[in-house]
């Protein structure tokens, strides 16, 4: 029967480390590879490294895209409030050109009426003589 046993204990191959746990009963021997193990591991470990390493690249993509975008949002900001600024300052220009205009004209007025006031003294002036 130990004999029997025996050849059913499973045997490490070569190139395998040779950290084997067993578990035999009557008819099954299970076998456990703690290589393999290992292996699985790193390849999990090299799958949750790339995993996070494409989670960062996409977190540094969404904040250049976020810093694009609010340096556009700002530059149009910034073109709104100079084409305000712009107009402002036509508009007060044209204001004061206005006023300007309309000082002039009443001068204008002004140079008029004393002028037909003098003439109009000239000619009482001479009617009385």
């Amino acid at each position: 029967m130990s004999s029997q046993r025996q050849s059913r204990t499973p045997q490490p191959t070569p190139g395998h480390v040779r950290n084997y746990s067993q578990v035999a009963d009557e008819e099954l021997a299970v076998l456990t590879d703690d290589s393999t193990d290992t292996e699985r591991e790193k390849s999990v470990e090299k799958v949750h490294r790339r995993e996070e390493t494409e989670r960062r690249e996409r977190e540094r993509e969404a904040e250049r895209k976020a810093k694009h975008e609010e340096a556009k949002r700002r530059k149009a900001e910034e073109e709104r409030l100079e084409a305000e600024r712009r107009k402002r300052a036509e508009e007060e220009e044209e204001a004061r050109r206005k006023k300007v205009a309309e000082e002039e004209a009443e001068r204008q007025r002004q140079r008029q009426r004393a002028s037909e006031e003098r003439a109009q003294a000239k000619r009482n002036e001479a009617a009385q003589r």
